[in-house]
């Protein structure tokens, strides 16, 4: 009895992380350069159960030890391309991120909404400066950036866009929501395309994510009732039962 009530309980749980990762990318559907997440359950050890007879041991088969959540995937599909007509709106068309640096540490980025700060650098909206290939971005007057990442203000090259890839795409660790860490270098893309005044969408389907929502919300429902059919069968082992 007290398996079945882990092994729901463990489902429950499970179900709450996955959850609370469809609010989240619910809640980030306007989030230019957002990547959705979906929680991965993984099954608890299985036990093999053995079947005695007389003196030889046969299995009979495994015994599900309920779920846990395994890990967050990020789903790195392309979004849609907005148009903004944003002279500091930038989209990637194709592969490749930006990179931004906080002061602590450099990342990846695909959201290309920027501005320029008291300094007059490039950043985004969290402040973290837009790096190109020599460093970060100083701007004066207006601002024109070309299809290859080359920056122009006043007429005069300023610096170009640095637009890189990483060797490998599923080691990268989402950090907030459109920042990702990467544990290696990354090659710059010398073909890189650009498209100033736009903006790359979030990849999150709103009719896939909702229902996705009512998916959890009756497996949550069915390991309720898991539960109370478990408590309502030891109740009366231990009520009734016992009065044999």
């Amino acid at each position: 009895m007290l398996r079945s009530l882990y092994t729901a309980a463990s489902g429950m749980n499970h179900e709450l992380n996955r959850q609370d990762a469809i609010a989240n990318n619910l809640a980030n559907i306007n989030t230019a350069g957002y990547k959705k997440d979906e929680m991965i359950g993984a099954s608890f050890h299985a036990e093999l159960y053995y079947a005695i007879e007389r003196k030889s041991i046969q299995p009979i088969g495994f015994a599900p030890l309920g779920v846990e959540t395994d890990e967050v995937f990020t789903y790195l599909t392309t979004g849609n391309i907005l148009m903004t007509e944003n002279p500091l709106d930038v989209a990637i068309i194709g592969a490749g991120y930006f990179v931004v640096d906080n002061g602590v540490n450099q990342a990846l980025t695909r959201n290309g909404h920027f501005t320029i700060n008291a300094e007059g650098y490039l950043t985004t909206d969290n402040g973290e400066l837009v790096l190109g290939e020599n460093g970060p971005i100083r701007l004066e007057g207006p601002v024109e950036i070309g299809p290859d990442g080359t920056i122009r203000a006043n007429n005069q090259v300023v610096d170009r866009l640095l637009v890189v890839m990483p060797p490998d795409e599923t080691l990268l660790v989402k950090e907030g929501h459109t920042r990702f860490l990467y544990d290696g270098e990354w090659t710059r893309l010398e073909n890189a395309v650009l498209q100033q005044g736009a903006l790359e969408s979030s990849n999150v389907n709103a009719i896939e994510e909702m229902t996705k929502m009512i998916a959890v919300t009756r497996a949550y429902e069915s390991n309720q009732k898991v539960i109370a059919v478990t408590d309502g069968i030891m109740n009366k082992i231990a009520n009734e039962i016992g009065r044999l």
